[in-house]
């Protein structure tokens, strides 16, 4: 078998050392990427004209694997990436004159206007293709919080406020979208509090009414029940925030001995002590 070697300006590859065999293939390497990139620029053109055809290719496909081994989606990438250049000459410039690759190009393609297409051909000539992808990933997140700035303010603003009334994620969202739809959200809230009474309303009646004559000092579990609907767990004094732990006849029984939902309230363990002569203070 005889021995292949490719001379390099008639030195003898076999005599070279590792560190000028790798030299010699990295400046290759790196050459061909160059003109590699500026094949790719000229596919536009030769689309355009059609110059495949005259020169017995089937199609501008064939005639990039043909004479620079490029596959279709490479191909295609770069037919994508010219029509996108039109209007940006520095980046098209790059790209032609083979100093920066499609793959770069493509990576900030998404951010790339007329106003900053300067700004980007900087970065692409010294920034890694992983770094432009960040870079580009983090543009467009901070171009679509600018967008939406004005709605995040009023969101936290929003949440804030929802936050001093304990509500939780799911509420705020909801009423959010309330927002949204041009709904008021005040009338809308103002309407379930007035339905609320007037339920609870009807509701107290109904347990009053079913109270038999006569009552014995236990308080029944329906009584109990709406009245915790009413007023929740905590004491009923207005400005007290304490746990209620006694329930609270508003007339004495001695002299109304009434269970009715409507005349008993929810007190603390203080308040409950010194509500005067059977009345909350």
């Amino acid at each position: 078998m005889v021995d292949m070697f490719i001379p390099i300006s008639g030195v003898d590859v076999r005599n070279l050392s590792d560190k000028a065999l790798l030299e010699q293939c990295e400046r290759f390497g790196r050459e061909a990427l160059v003109w590699r990139n500026k094949f790719r620029a000229l596919l536009p053109e030769v689309e355009r004209r059609r110059l495949y055809l005259r020169k017995g290719y089937r199609d501008v496909f064939e005639f990039g694997k043909r004479l620079a081994g490029l596959s279709d989606a490479q191909v295609a990438e770069s037919l994508n990436i010219a029509g996108r250049l039109e209007d940006k000459p520095v980046l098209r410039g790059l790209l032609e004159s083979g100093e920066v690759s499609v793959n770069k190009i493509t990576k900030i393609m998404s951010i790339a206007t007329v106003e900053n297409e300067g700004e980007l051909a900087e970065k692409v000539q010294i920034m890694s293709t992983r770094t432009l992808e960040i870079f580009s990933r983090d543009a467009r997140n901070e171009a679509e919080y600018g967008l939406h700035v004005k709605e995040a303010e009023c969101k936290t603003l929003f949440a804030q406020e929802a936050n001093a009334f304990g509500f939780n994620e799911e509420v705020v969202e909801r009423l959010k979208e309330l927002k949204q739809k041009g709904i008021d959200v005040n009338e809308a809230l103002m309407e379930f509090l007035d339905r609320r009474e007037e339920e609870l309303t009807r509701a107290k009646e109904e347990v009053a009414t079913s109270l038999p004559e006569e009552s014995t000092r236990y308080i029944p579990a329906r009584v109990r029940n709406i009245i915790t609907q009413e007023y929740g767990t905590k004491c009923a004094k207005t400005g007290c925030t304490r746990p209620s732990q006694e329930l609270h006849h508003r007339r004495r029984w001695a002299l109304d001995p009434s269970h009715d939902p409507n005349l008993i309230a929810p007190l603390c363990k203080e308040h409950h002590q010194i509500a005067p002569m059977g009345h909350l203070c």
